[in-house]
């Protein structure tokens, strides 16, 4: 399984509704702290590695589905909402690995979120593949915040390829699952 491709397919392939119940902040928490670090690290290694017939990540996507279930159950999830938090936790907890990629290249998750209006209480679009005045924006936005980009590691614009929709698409299902909306930091 590959997660990016099937994110965005997801993500087109959902509605957004509203939930019956809104769902709390302890709730959606759950799934990205209960996966130690190093294994939201390995889970984006390998998902950044596109073998979609790896055991390994088949391992991994395992172990996130016994996350998903455990705070589904832990939590105490709505039936009517299981479909969607299932999906939100496994997004989340592999988000997590690739915030951390991104954090160690120096960059600023916050920048690039307010950049392709992605996160919490922003429009989070559905993305499948970067065109090229997003990316024009994302690096003049980083250029102007003071990144040389032409002294950055080429194998972060893959990870910041996998961010953008696995953000988008959690902050969707947050939206979808009626978080609350948290405070926007501006730029």
């Amino acid at each position: 399984m590959r997660l990016i491709p099937a994110a965005a397919f997801v993500a087109l392939a959902l509605g957004l509704t509203t939930p019956a119940q809104a769902l709390t902040r302890k709730q959606l928490d759950c799934p990205a702290k209960a996966v130690k670090p190093e294994v939201a690290s390995r889970i984006s290694e390998l998902v950044l590695a596109d073998n979609e017939n790896d055991p390994e990540l088949d391992q991994q996507w395992d172990k996130l589905d016994g996350v998903a279930a455990a705070c589904m159950k832990q939590t105490k999830v709505p039936a009517a909402q299981q479909d969607a938090y299932y999906e939100y936790a496994k997004l989340s907890a592999t988000r997590s690995g690739f915030l951390q990629r991104i954090t160690a290249a120096g960059l600023k998750p916050a920048l690039i979120d307010a950049t392709m209006d992605v996160g919490p209480g922003r429009t989070n679009p559905v993305i499948t593949d970067l065109k090229d005045e997003q990316v024009e924006k994302l690096i003049k936005a980083l250029t102007d915040s003071g990144v040389d980009i032409l002294k950055m590691d080429e194998a972060i614009w893959p990870v910041v390829g996998g961010y953008l929709p696995l953000t988008s698409r959690v902050f969707q299902l947050e939206k979808q699952l009626g978080a609350p909306v948290a405070a926007v930091r501006r730029q």
